[in-house]
């Protein structure tokens, strides 16, 4: 628990519903990276993105949980990827609304001491390059290139840079 709010362990069953109405509130960046709004399919895409090599069993799959049970951001993470001390950030999603006050900061402050409570010595996410404004949230925390991720035709269209945090 960090502050009013908790990272909660999301369930696609029990928690589908939640999501999708935080994504909802999140259509900007859906939007951004699918050309669609949110949808049941975008959900199931949430649950169910896992990077190579790995099971969903692998994954984990928060909510950033207010008091009233509200999602207001959502986070996928892969501990052990690419190797077994890096942790990989697939998503960190804050509702529009919400974004700017600090939310964000405190997510990924509560993911390092995880991460580094597991043993991580690094953590990494890849973002669009499209969205400058996420590029300068993850560099304002620390995080600097490591690698240019160019959409290789068999991907979702997005050229990406990937940047790392030494923990």
């Amino acid at each position: 628990m960090t502050g009013d709010w908790q990272l909660a362990l999301l369930n696609e069953e029990a928690d589908g519903p939640r999501v999708l109405a935080c994504a909802e509130r999140s259509a900007d960046y859906i939007l951004l990276e699918t050309g669609r709004v949110p949808d049941a399919t975008w959900v199931q895409g949430f649950f169910n993105d896992i990077p190579p090599g790995r099971t969903k069993e692998d994954i984990l799959m928060f909510g950033v949980e207010q008091p009233d049970g509200r999602l207001s951001g959502l986070l996928g993470m892969a501990p052990g990827y690419e190797t077994a001390t890096e942790w990989y950030i697939g998503l960190l999603l804050i509702c529009e609304a919400e974004r700017g006050a600090g939310l964000g900061r405190g997510v990924l402050e509560a993911v390092k001491a995880l991460a580094k409570s597991a043993g991580a010595k690094t953590l990494k996410v890849a973002v669009l390059v499209k969205n400058p404004d996420a590029i300068r949230f993850w560099e304002r925390e620390g995080f600097m290139p490591f690698r240019d991720a160019p959409d290789d035709g068999t991907g979702d269209g997005h050229d990406r840079v990937v940047l790392k945090l030494n923990l």
